[in-house]
Parts: structure tokens; C-alpha cells; sequence
């Protein structure tokens, strides 16, 4: 076997209209096309690689997928390979994490169904992703060379997960911008990531943010709120980010779900901080795979009728902060 066997370029799609909107209650239908941001994110993504000797273009079949590797397939010349086990998780009509679908898979559950057979209504469940997935994966770890993948945020951030061994249960949420590359690299049959989630070719067409006048009054909510939802639970919290600079701002359009700055904050937990039934209270994990950086939901203030997301960053202690912040505790 060579030093180093294969090389995967594993990419989002672009843009859609679904993309925009702030909710992922329904499934984005499988015919889903590119929006014209989308078509010129694809556009800068294949202008990127052009010049990297690819041996293969795997691709979802899916619309936007498909679009976007035909716009790769352009420029490098190379075929496109509809892969089906590179869709999307197609949850059905009913969101998973819905009230509605939990009281059912827990009735189902209860009357002695394996959690491998329940899927909502009219969708697929995780192991059917993870199967499919895995399944590519395994053929994918035979091949040598360079190859160019189209595909999904959730299939993406499934594939990454599995490459690393993690099961289901350790499975971690991996952000995927529309048009970006992961970079991984395969061999002694390891998986080594060489960049996760890398859409900087993409930075021009991010939509105008237009700052708030009253950057001061902003600073003051958010600070309320923050102490509010963690000041039980921290020793310190520091703020950081646009707030700190009074560059709060809203987005001329929904920019990956947001509709304006979000307020960034690093955590110092107390010492009897209970990290798992904190977890179970939050919106979402955030994580990063590659540096081992956890970042939490936490919240959302309404600014003007825009809403804002809030994170926090678990940290020891204050010397892990790498980057200006404003201590509020």
C-alpha cells in the first residue's frame, strides 16, 4: 500500500431556498434545486479544485447534489457517479425530535419493537442512514488515488463520525456550510482529517449584515440573558465576538439559518457542573471534530424583530480562551 492511498475531497452542495429558512422541521425535497447563490457557490467550489487531478466524482442523486457535481464535472472534466447511499437522512413526515414522533417511539419502544425497526412516519431512521453510509464508506476504503464526493450535511457529518469509529451514541454534530470541503486522508487503514468544514472560497457571497444602533442596549440584553440561563452553573462567562466590538448586525437575507450576529460566549463551568443533564436541556451541541471544541446552543434573543442565537464554549478555565472577551461574571 502507498504512504497514502486515498484522498477524499467531501463536499456539501449548495445553496438551496430550504437552506435559508431558520426551521429544519420538513424534509427538503429530494428535487430540490440550487438557488442562484447556490449555483454560484458550486461555481467557486469547482473553480477551487480545478486544478486538483482527481480519479473519480461520486455524487448524491439527489437535485442539488447533482447540480453541483455537474458543475465540478465541468471543470475537471471527470464523470459523475450517482451514489443513492449518499442522500440525505429522509426523516419522513414527522421531525424526529418532535413531541409528537418521541411519544411515539417510546410507545413503540415500550411494546417490545427493536429501535433498529421504528422509523417515522413515512421516512427512514438513523440506522438506515448509518447503514448506507457505512456501507459506502467500507467500499470507498478500497479504492486509491483522489476522489471528489457531493454530497449532504447530515450523510457528511454521518461519514466523518464513522470514519472515526465513533458509534451511533458518540456520534457528534459536525457543521457543513453549502459549497464546503472536508479533507480526508486514508491509509494503514486509519482515517486522518486534514480540514473539516472549509468554505472560505464562499466568503464573498455572504449576504450584507447592517449594524444595530444601539449597540450598547444589545450588549446589556445579552448579558442579562446569558446570566440569566448560566449563571447558576458558572464560575466565569465571558462574552466575545461581534458584541464585544459593537458589530451587531442583522443579514439583508438568512445566512445558514441566522438572521443576524450571534452572541458568542465561553464558559467556565461551577466545579459540581453536571455536564449530561446540562446537555439534555440545550437546543443543540455544536462540535468540532477536529479540534475537539464543543460548542452549545444555548438560546435566542429577538433584537427588533430579528432573532440571535447564543452560544457558549466550555472552557477549564479562563487560559484556554484564545481569543478578546469581556468577563460579565
Amino acid at each position: 500500500m502507498n504512504e497514502m492511498a486515498l484522498k477524499i475531497y467531501l463536499m456539501r452542495h449548495g445553496e438551496t431556498n430550504h437552506n435559508i429558512k431558520s426551521s429544519d422541521d420538513d424534509d427538503q425535497p429530494k428535487e430540490e434545486p440550487l438557488n442562484q447563490t447556490g449555483i454560484m457557490q458550486a461555481e467557486r467550489l469547482a473553480n477551487r479544485i480545478k486544478n486538483i487531478k482527481f480519479d473519480k466524482l461520486f455524487s448524491s442523486d439527489f437535485t442539488r447534489a447533482k447540480q453541483t457535481a455537474e458543475i465540478i464535472s465541468r471543470r475537471t472534466g471527470l464523470p459523475i457517479i450517482e451514489d443513492k447511499r449518499l442522500r440525505e437522512y429522509q426523516h419522513g413526515r414527522v421531525k424526529p425530535s418532535s413531541e409528537k414522533w418521541i411519544e411515539e417511539y417510546m410507545r413503540l419502544l415500550n411494546s417490545g419493537m427493536s429501535k433498529y425497526d421504528i422509523r417515522p412516519f413515512g421516512g427512514e431512521n438513523i440506522w438506515d442512514l448509518i447503514k448506507r453510509l457505512k456501507s459506502f464508506l467500507k467500499e470507498l476504503e478500497k479504492e486509491n488515488g483522489v476522489i471528489a464526493i457531493v454530497a449532504h450535511s447530515g450523510a457528511n457529518s454521518v461519514l466523518i463520525n464513522l470514519s472515526q469509529r465513533r458509534e451511533k451514541d458518540e456520534f457528534i454534530d459536525i457543521k457543513q456550510d453549502n459549497s464546503c470541503i472536508n479533507i480526508l486522508e486514508f491509509s494503514e487503514e486509519k482515517w486522518k482529517i486534514i480540514c473539516i468544514n472549509d468554505s472560505s472560497h464562499s466568503d464573498e457571497l455572504k449576504p450584507k449584515k447592517r449594524l444595530y444602533e444601539n449597540q450598547k442596549e444589545i450588549k446589556e440584553i445579552a448579558k442579562k440573558y446569558v446570566l440569566e440561563e448560566l449563571g447558576l452553573v458558572a464560575k466565569e462567562i465571558y462574552l466575545c465576538g461581534d458584541i464585544l466590538y459593537d458589530q451587531f448586525g442583522f443579514y439583508d437575507r438568512p445566512y445558514k439559518k441566522y438572521e443576524g450576529s450571534t452572541v458568542e460566549t465561553y464558559v467556565v463551568p461551577n466545579d459540581n457542573f453536571d455536564i449530561l443533564q446540562w446537555e439534555m436541556s440545550l437546543i443543540k451541541k455544536i462540535s468540532s471534530i477536529k479540534n475537539n471544541v464543543i460548542k452549545y446552543e444555548i438560546g435566542k434573543i429577538e433584537i427588533n424583530n430579528k432573532i440571535h442565537k447564543i452560544n457558549a464554549i466550555l472552557v477549564e478555565n479562563s487560559h484556554e480562551i484564545k481569543t478578546e472577551t469581556e468577563r460579565i461574571k
